[in-house]
């Protein structure tokens, strides 16, 4: 028995390239106004805060309260709300729910959205990029040193690194990346980065690895 389906392929509708009645408009420029003064005890707060706990702990701690605010609502206060704290985030740029900004400086580029749950270190992330559902990106591999054994690995210090990220780059759902990761690149889901991607490579697995090349791909 065959059964026929018809299977119409539609264009996304979701994500930062989405139409929008928002987008470019006076009107999306006005909510995005509210935002910036809604936030503004928030940012008055971090003033205070980093003088007593410093910059680090304060910025995280607003950051993971942040992550908590749901909604398209949640999105332009998080949005605001870092940008407030000294982040260069670029237009239209996405932070969906439970994303955690951690270590400034950091900066993320214009039409750039990063998933839920995701948590960003000390990372340069160019424009129009999708960072999947609990993408992990950390500042370099040498966070902690593990050379001695006669002292525990909390006490040995380490080196921290900004991890860059160029444009137009996809990274599937709970990657880890980190190492930096050049422009017009794809991360499988669930890899782990830890040597530098050129541009164009499609990498995947644990440990990542080059298993294609976007421009060998192009049709014609």
């Amino acid at each position: 028995m065959t059964i026929e389906t018809d299977i119409v392929v539609q264009p996304r509708e979701s994500g930062p390239n989405a139409p929008s009645l928002f987008r470019d408009s006076p009107l999306r420029r006005a909510f995005d106004a509210v935002a910036h003064w809604a936030v503004a005890p928030l940012a008055l707060s971090f003033a205070l805060r980093r003088r007593m706990i410093g910059r680090e702990r304060a910025y995280l701690e607003l950051s993971e309260r942040a992550a908590r605010w749901p909604g398209m609502r949640g999105e332009r206060l998080r949005r605001a709300l870092h940008r407030r704290l000294g982040t260069p985030i670029g237009e239209a740029a996405m932070l969906h729910f439970g994303v955690i900004l951690e270590r400034p400086p950091i900066s993320i580029g214009r039409m750039t959205a990063i998933g839920h749950y995701a948590h960003m270190q000390h990372v340069s992330i160019g424009a129009d990029c999708l960072i999947g559902d609990y993408v992990c990106v950390v500042d370099g591999r040498r966070q902690h040193h593990l050379d001695r054994l006669d002292v525990p690995v909390n006490q040995q210090g380490g080196d921290v690194a900004q991890t860059q990220i160029g444009d137009d780059v996809l990274i599937g759902a709970h990657a880890t990346i980190l190492a930096n990761v050049g422009s017009h690149c794809v991360v499988g889901a669930g890899s782990v980065v830890l040597e530098p991607v050129p541009d164009y490579m499609i990498v995947a697995g644990n440990p990542a690895r080059v298993i294609g090349d976007r421009r060998a791909r192009r049709s014609g």
